[in-house]
Formats: C-alpha cells, sequence, structure tokens
C-alpha cells in the first residue's frame, strides 16, 4: 500500500488555465483561487482544461477539488515536453477519477448504486459536504503543457462545474504515518430550543479534519517536512491523501483533503535518527 502523499506545491496555481467552455463569467481563473463558491462552470458535460507553463514541471498527481460530477464521470490528462507538441509525455488515458464502492464490497441494497464518499450536487450543497473529488495518479513527468479532458454525461445539472485544479509532484515519507490516524466531520450547526420549548438546528457548514502522527521520519524526510512547514504552514493549502491508490475508493476519498495545516506540533526525536510530529490537517 502506498504511504501517505502530500502535495505540497499546486504548480497548477502558477499556469496560464485556458478552458474549451465557460459559462459568463465562470472562467478558469476561478480554479486558481481558495474558495468553494469560486468556480469554473462548463456549458454542457464536457470541459477541457489546458494548462500552460513558462519552464517546464514536474508533474506527478492531478486533481480538481469540489466539483458536481458523479461516480460515472471519466478524466483523461496529457502533458507535453513542450506546447504545440504531437506527441505527449504522458496519457493517462480515460479513467474513472471518482469511482463508487465497488459491488459486492458493502450490503447490496443498503447503499443506492453507484455511490461514493461525496454528496453530487451543484455549488449550493458544497457548504454542507456535497462535490466530488476526480484524481489521477500517475508517474512523475516534466512537462510544459497539461491538457485534461473531463465528460460527465450523467451530470444531474446538464454542466460541469469545478472549484479547484491541483497538480504537481508529492512528498512521500519512507515510513508510513502511524495507526490511530482520525478523521474528523466537524459541523458548525447549531441546535437550540425556542421560548416554546420547540428543538430547532441553525443550519452550518461542514469540513473535514485529518490528524496523523509521522513517528518515523529518517533525517531527510524530516528535513523536507520541515521546509514543507516553514514555507506553507497554516498559510497555503495543501494536498493530504492518507490511502492514495487504495483498493478501496471510498478510504482514499474520505481521506483525503485540500486544506491547510491547523496545528505545528513540535519536532521530536524518540530515538537515534528518527524523528516524530504530529500533523492536524482541516479541508477547506
Amino acid at each position: 500500500m502506498p504511504n501517505l502523499r502530500i502535495l505540497h506545491d499546486n504548480a497548477a496555481d502558477r499556469a496560464v488555465l485556458t478552458a474549451s467552455s465557460q459559462a459568463g463569467a465562470l472562467g478558469p481563473a476561478n480554479l486558481q483561487r481558495d474558495s468553494k463558491s469560486a468556480v469554473l462552470r462548463a456549458t454542457g458535460t464536457t470541459q477541457t482544461i489546458t494548462a500552460t507553463w513558462p519552464t517546464q514541471e514536474v508533474v506527478a498527481y492531478v486533481a480538481m477539488f469540489d466539483t458536481n460530477l458523479t461516480s460515472t464521470a471519466r478524466m483523461r490528462v496529457r502533458g507535453y515536453a513542450q506546447p504545440g507538441d504531437a506527441v505527449p509525455v504522458l496519457d493517462t488515458g480515460w479513467t474513472m477519477p471518482c469511482p463508487e464502492a465497488p459491488l459486492g464490497s458493502y450490503p447490496f441494497g443498503e447503499m443506492p448504486l453507484g455511490w461514493n464518499a461525496y454528496k453530487w450536487g451543484g455549488v449550493n450543497t458544497w457548504a454542507r459536504g456535497g462535490g466530488s473529488n476526480l484524481v489521477s495518479w500517475f508517474s512523475a513527468v516534466l512537462v510544459r503543457q497539461m491538457v485534461v479532458d473531463v465528460t460527465g454525461i450523467d451530470t444531474p445539472e446538464g454542466y460541469i462545474e469545478m472549484s479547484w485544479l491541483v497538480a504537481g509532484n508529492y512528498f512521500a515519507p519512507e515510513y508510513n504515518a502511524s495507526y490511530g490516524a482520525s478523521l474528523q466531520l466537524q459541523d458548525t450547526s447549531e441546535a437550540y430550543r425556542t421560548s416554546a420549548g420547540s428543538p430547532k438546528t441553525a443550519v452550518g457548514t461542514t469540513s473535514k479534519k485529518l490528524s496523523i502522527n509521522l513517528e518515523h521520519l529518517t533525517p531527510p524526510d524530516r528535513a523536507r517536512l520541515m521546509h514543507i512547514l516553514r514555507e506553507y504552514g497554516p498559510i497555503k493549502p495543501l494536498m493530504f491523501s492518507l490511502f492514495p491508490e487504495n483498493a478501496d475508493p471510498l478510504l482514499e476519498q474520505d481521506h483525503m483533503i485540500y486544506g491547510r495545516v491547523t496545528n505545528l506540533g513540535a519536532v521530536s526525536t524518540p530515538y537515534y535518527e528518527t524523528y516524530s510530529v504530529p500533523l492536524e490537517i482541516e479541508g477547506i
């Protein structure tokens, strides 16, 4: 099983982005904003996003966070060493980027066919846990241009929308996070009673919080993690995937977060040349 992966340098934020279609002012620049309500919206159920960089970037991962796509969506990523090249250095082919639970892995009939870890729906549902995440992992390549094709013929709204494009290389420690990692669903809703005694709820927003402990960092991993924490800390969002490319897609989806480090825990030295640090990551 692959170890925890952290993508701390989102190369997509440095790219010039174009889209094959957009509805009104909801264009590709919104993919570089840290806001769920800022979306790129296509005029139909297909979308092609092209990212172009002035110099080559290392890319081993592409994801789109908070989309309205269902588990039947398809995605294809192609990377080109130089803009205008006819032959890509990377072509993932058409993949299922947010697959449903495998048939037979959960009691049949208790959950609907095609379900996964996210509620489907438009941008208005994302504050309450709506929105699916699309992900594609591959071997690292150097590219100056990346083309991402997405189709979602079963999208209920009749168009595709998404909040963030995340792409780049990732850090994976030699030793995985310790057992005991916890995933918390945070909800700001408040329960109260009226003056007549009736129970009511003021509906708030939801988010995820992942707590892990890296207890066996090697000296190179400690140095790299310290660089990430110094450079980004709680300021810039990072991508965390605790179970990347897991055979259970629901496990990967639940434990994949685009968010910020909310604690700067002490780095300790439990024994010779081994280092430990706790991390808490809260989703945007």
